[in-house]
């Protein structure tokens, strides 16, 4: 069996049967029959398949968020097309199942097309939203909040998530809970501003932990296994950018609040997040976890960057500020490969 890597694989395949056959773990004719197992193909065209869809998906995405927050052009379709809203609500919902249908009876005719068979439940996903819309402008929902537009399709991608087994639906019904959130709390809370203490940035450090903990309870045995990654990802994403934004607007009201305090007076949303980056990548390093390593490193760096800006811009020199960042890295560096080290010597 021949199996197709990438230069990044196929180079972390080799050191290994290198480091193996130092170790005298295999011998030579072994070492030579594993690297004629695998092929280095020059141009990962999986990948690039996955970045095509994934733009032409933002694009739609784009194209539905307009099309659907416009209200004056979802009435002059209605009208142009001369057919009540309710109509087109069932409709639309109908085309949206048949799209969920192709795409299912696609992923069993061509299981092994797995990025175009994804992006083809995007249709349904597309239409469903498309659906709400119209619902908006029928008589049964006239005085419906807004928020309801919304955790309607949601709630429908977490359930066809669930059953088609599909991380991009699944996908979108977290990313739907997050612009319920928003659109719910904002209008409960007075003025639009705090909703139990609490302004958009810091409602959002819960909802980042929530889904997050929600990942934790997603077991190898469980049938929502397959979307634990995409779950922590989305709930990774909500927490650290709502961390971040706390350490620069902080827990205020308004524009108006925040504009009369001193960046320096919100030193402790920035210690907070120091922390919990530091801590997010030492649980990634100890637990094998890449994605949480790579958002503690991400954040942690984006978080010492925002600082430099904020206190340091006019009073230190920039050379001298990355080169403290250099040295402290370094030691940190130093440190971490004594430890390495000595975990070497013990094992041996």
């Amino acid at each position: 069996m021949n199996i197709k890597v990438n230069k990044r694989q196929g180079q972390l395949l080799s050191e290994t049967i290198t480091q193996w056959q130092q170790q005298q773990l295999i011998d030579d004719q072994q070492a030579l029959k594993l690297r004629q197992s695998y092929h280095i193909i020059s141009f990962d065209w999986k990948l690039l398949a996955v970045y095509s869809f994934w733009i032409a998906i933002a694009c739609f995405i784009l194209s539905v968020f307009l099309l659907v927050a416009d209200d004056y052009l979802i009435a002059l379709i209605s009208r142009l097309i001369n057919t009540p809203a309710s109509v087109l609500t069932l409709l639309s919902t109908i085309l949206a199942g048949l799209l969920f249908y192709v795409g299912v009876k696609r992923r069993q005719h061509h299981p092994e097309k797995t990025v175009s068979n994804e992006a083809m439940f995007f249709f349904g996903v597309l239409i469903t939203a498309v659906a709400s819309g119209f619902l908006s402008h029928t008589t049964l929902a006239l005085h419906w909040r807004e928020s309801m537009f919304i955790l309607i399709p949601t709630i429908a991608y977490a359930i066809i998530g669930f059953q088609l087994r599909s991380v991009l639906v699944w996908l979108f019904s977290l990313l739907g809970i997050g612009l319920w959130v928003l659109t719910e709390t904002s209008y409960l809370a007075p003025d639009h501003f705090l909703f139990w203490g609490m302004n958009i940035p810091l409602r959002f450090i819960f909802v980042g932990m929530l889904i997050v903990g929600l990942s934790a309870l997603f077991k190898p045995n469980s049938r929502f296994y397959f979307a634990k990654e995409a779950t922590l990802f989305i709930g990774l994403i909500y927490f650290f950018n709502a961390l971040w934004m706390l350490t620069i607007f902080g827990n205020y009201d308004s524009l108006r609040s925040w504009s009369d305090v001193k960046q320096i007076e919100l030193w402790g949303w920035s210690v907070a997040m120091l922390l919990i980056t530091t801590g997010a990548i030492f649980y990634g390093i100890k637990n094998n976890n890449a994605l949480i390593r790579t958002f503690g490193i991400i954040f942690l760096l984006l978080c010492l960057y925002s600082r430099y800006f904020e206190y340091f811009w006019d009073t230190l020199h920039k050379a001298l500020f990355f080169a403290i960042l250099a040295l402290s890295f370094w030691a940190i560096g130093s440190q971490a490969e004594k430890i390495w080290q000595l975990g070497l010597k013990k094992s041996k």
